[in-house]
């Protein structure tokens, strides 16, 4: 994790992996499978969020670097 304990984009990938993988497991049980899907859903919305961060981030890097070269 992070200095802030906010979760990695890694952790939260293998979280979502092991959602994933309860699907397809033989622990699945039907009565939790909307639990499980809000779980996945809102795991992959953080991800998207988190992407988007570093795309932005590098974005102002990138131009950075051009403005330096100017």
């Amino acid at each position: 994790m992070s200095k802030n304990n906010t979760p990695t984009i890694q952790v939260k990938l293998r979280q979502l992996d092991d959602v994933v993988a309860w699907f397809q497991g033989d622990e699945f049980e039907l009565e939790l499978a909307a639990g499980k899907l809000q779980e996945a859903r809102k795991l992959a919305a953080d991800i998207e969020h988190d992407l988007d961060k570093v795309e932005n981030e590098i974005t102002i890097i990138k131009k950075s670097f051009a403005s330096d070269a100017d």
